[in-house]
């Protein structure tokens, strides 16, 4: 049995009016005056659709329904997905962001190989098949990112008639691309700074070569997980990038505020690394970010709200940042559901040894480790300097 909280969507659900799910909360009450994002209602979306798969339960689907709704809404005839709503459902912007465009690829891509009924995915499909001609004009990583996420989910239960596989590709190489630009000896990085929703990066390239079979994409993959987990997990726990001046590239980071973005996005790339390269030190790592929901962060404060079921936006130095918003609620959902099925899958194939599950498994892993290995030597003694500066 599992020490964690079980799965619960009713705060995802407080948030929700039947136009889609609201943007703030002030506290953990609707704020209607900020209105709607398609960002929030697609990421929504991958819950809604992760959790249907699970249950089969009709309020997910409801739910999964009504943000896709959402979504085929903000879609343009030019492709792009408008993003800013006021609660008067007017959109405010042309055009939306290019994150926007790419976390709209990742819900429908979720959504297109998911359970949900036929009739319901065949609407995400299509968005999806109808806004491929703007992947090219991507220059944001993160947009890249989510959008190779996107295409990546779509491929796993939708045959590629699209030249899907090569669009991952190419945005795989200018994902490289970057870090050919701005790595060196002590800096595995796409930019020259760490922001927000850093893991994301990392998921999408490991993603990538899972598709491509590049070795440079491989290589890159490993060398920004171990440069990533070096960076964020320090004495024993998750250290996010905090958002009051980031982490740039030859100067001191910034350890607040923490969001909750982020430790949602970290527990999932650790779980996807786990799956991958079947190594116990990823599974912990995977635990180690869910934690940080627990109490097991900087401020040592429960971020994870046992009440109603919800998550504040961020740790402070001052503690929490009260508020509950849509993107921290569905970001604590992502980490939840990925522990969730790794935890299943463990437990399913400790019931059914011969299947193999998820033991290290030397002709499944796709890595050079030795590679990986050398990597994490010449990094020690940064991450022990960064461990000192982390010292409460």
């Amino acid at each position: 049995m599992s020490k964690y909280p079980p799965i619960s969507l009713d705060y995802l659900k407080a948030l929700t009016d039947c136009t889609g799910i609201y943007q703030h909360a002030v506290h953990s009450v609707p704020n209607l005056k900020l209105g709607y994002t398609t960002d929030d209602n697609a990421r929504a979306l991958i819950v809604a659709a992760k959790h249907y798969d699970l249950t089969g339960d009709p309020s997910d689907l409801a739910l999964a329904t009504r943000y896709l709704s959402f979504i085929h809404y903000a879609h343009t005839s030019e492709g792009y997905f408008r993003n800013d709503m006021s609660f008067q459902r007017n959109f405010l912007d042309e055009h939306g962001t290019e994150d926007c465009y790419g976390r709209a690829i990742w819900g429908c891509g979720c959504a297109a190989s998911s359970k949900l009924p036929e009739n319901v995915s065949i609407v995400a499909k299509k968005l999806l098949i109808d806004s491929l001609g703007r992947v090219g004009d991507l220059e944001s990583p993160r947009a890249r990112a989510y959008a190779i996420l996107g295409m990546y989910n779509f491929l796993q239960q939708n045959e590629d008639t699209n030249g899907i596989a090569d669009k991952i590709t190419a945005l795989a190489d200018s994902l490289v691309a970057g870090y050919a630009t701005y790595h060196d000896k002590e800096w595995h990085w796409f930019e020259p700074y760490l922001t927000y929703g850093n893991a994301i990066l990392v998921h999408a390239m490991l993603v990538a070569a899972e598709i491509t079979g590049k070795k440079s994409h491989k290589n890159v993959a490993m060398k920004t997980l171990g440069f990533l987990t070096d960076t964020l997990i320090v004495n024993g726990r998750l250290e996010i990038i905090g958002n009051n001046g980031w982490y740039l590239k030859g100067r001191e980071r910034a350890w607040y505020d923490q969001q909750s973005i982020d430790a949602g996005y970290t527990a999932c790339l650790f779980a996807e690394a786990y799956k991958q390269l079947r190594q116990k030190e990823y599974l912990e790592l995977a635990y180690t970010s869910y934690d940080w929901f627990f109490g097991k962060n900087r401020s040592g404060v429960w971020v994870y709200d046992p009440v109603n079921k919800g998550c504040y936006d961020a740790v402070t130095p001052w503690g929490l940042n009260l508020n509950q918003g849509a993107e921290a609620c569905i970001s604590f959902l992502l980490a939840q559901l990925a522990i969730h099925n790794l935890e299943q899958e463990i437990e399913s194939a400790s019931k059914n040894p011969s299947h193999g599950g998820f033991e290290q498994n030397e002709n499944k892993r796709n890595y050079d480790d030795a590679s990986d290995n050398s990597k994490r030597k010449r990094s020690a003694r940064r991450s022990s300097s960064l461990a000192e500066q982390c010292k409460d």
